[in-house]
């Protein structure tokens, strides 16, 4: 939603969540120190309390076995997106807020993150206070994608490299680095297997997210995972060149590109939601993809952050362009 470094430290692991990641140290090595969106955040030992703010991250903690060490969460899995045996785990874990910011973002009081007693908390920047929790003895967790300094986000054309790292260094960080080592074998495998035979063999596309009442359009660019996605889908990203991960749409510029395809991002709600939010925008009734009907509602956690889930979505994403001819 529209929401690097290393150095050597005594008796410290330290890796960047950055993009750009350092080799794992050992399996289980604690302390462990790394750079997350600019700050230096410690684990002590293993998580096994861990609150996750927004869903932004389930992906990862699937792939790693992990969803037995949540002690709470703060939105619900977006339907159809995962198996039932995950949802059902998933829903066993306290609901803790259902309050939402105007971009769908969950918003969750210090003083319920407290109440948790949790060891690690995995949330963008803007829900929750770094400082704060580290005052508390809790280390705080950012998706690098959502980083609010983007200098602190992982620079240049995203790719599903983004994902293999960041398994990589989570799994880590929780202990699990074995486990990621698989894992990343495992999608590597699947990207390569999924690989369109021509490059935009399905031609143009956008991926937008609306924020509530359909006020601002929100495109995806080269930092996000949506161009990886899309180009393996065989769709080329219209705002491919652009620098940016997401930004603020321009009604003029998106009429101007005339995308072939549009695919509206959803993180909660129906699906049909978002493509009922594309139409409220009557100056986007002349683009060729609403007028033959090529808009595609299409779940958030299949794009950004970098996570397993993005490598699943070009598979899902095949199947919705199939559905379309």
């Amino acid at each position: 939603m529209p929401h690097t470094k290393i150095a050597a430290l005594c008796g410290l692991a330290l890796i960047a969540f950055s993009g750009n990641f350092a080799t794992p140290a050992s399996a289980d090595e604690f302390p462990y120190s790394f750079d997350n969106c600019g700050s230096e955040v410690t684990i002590k030992a293993a998580p096994k309390r861990i609150l996750l703010v927004n869903n932004s991250v389930l992906g990862t903690l699937i792939s790693l076995d992990a969803l037995d060490l949540l002690v709470g969460r703060t939105a619900e899995p977006v339907e159809g997106v995962y198996v039932d045996e995950v949802v059902e785990q998933f829903k066993t874990i306290p609901l803790l807020s259902k309050s939402r910011n105007s971009t769908g973002g969950s918003v969750i009081s210090f003083e319920t993150i407290l109440a948790t007693k949790p060891d690690l908390v995995l949330a963008p920047e803007n829900a929750a206070d770094r400082e704060l929790l580290a005052k508390s003895g809790i280390p705080l967790y950012s998706p690098p994608a959502y980083c609010t300094d983007k200098s602190t986000s992982p620079q240049g054309r995203a790719n599903f490299d983004f994902v293999y790292d960041e398994l990589l260094a989570f799994g880590q960080a929780i202990g699990r680095a074995d486990l990621a080592k698989d894992k990343v074998a495992e999608l590597k495998a699947s990207v390569q297997a999924q690989a369109p035979a021509k490059p935009g063999v399905n031609g143009t596309a956008v991926a937008l997210y609306a924020s509530a009442g359909g006020k601002v359009l929100y495109p995806y660019g080269a930092r996000s995972m949506v161009t990886p996605v899309f180009e393996a889908a065989g769709l080329t990203n219209v705002y491919g060149e652009t620098d940016e991960r997401v930004f603020e749409g321009n009604v003029e510029d998106l009429i101007a590109k005339d995308p072939e395809t549009i695919v509206m991002l959803y993180s909660f709600g129906a699906p049909e939601e978002s493509t009922k939010t594309l139409k409220m925008i009557p100056a986007l009734a002349g683009l060729q993809a609403v007028r033959n009907d090529r808009v595609i509602a299409f779940p958030f956690a299949y794009t950004d952050p970098p996570t397993p889930m993005s490598v699943k979505g070009v598979s899902v994403l095949l199947d919705m362009l199939k559905e379309l001819q």
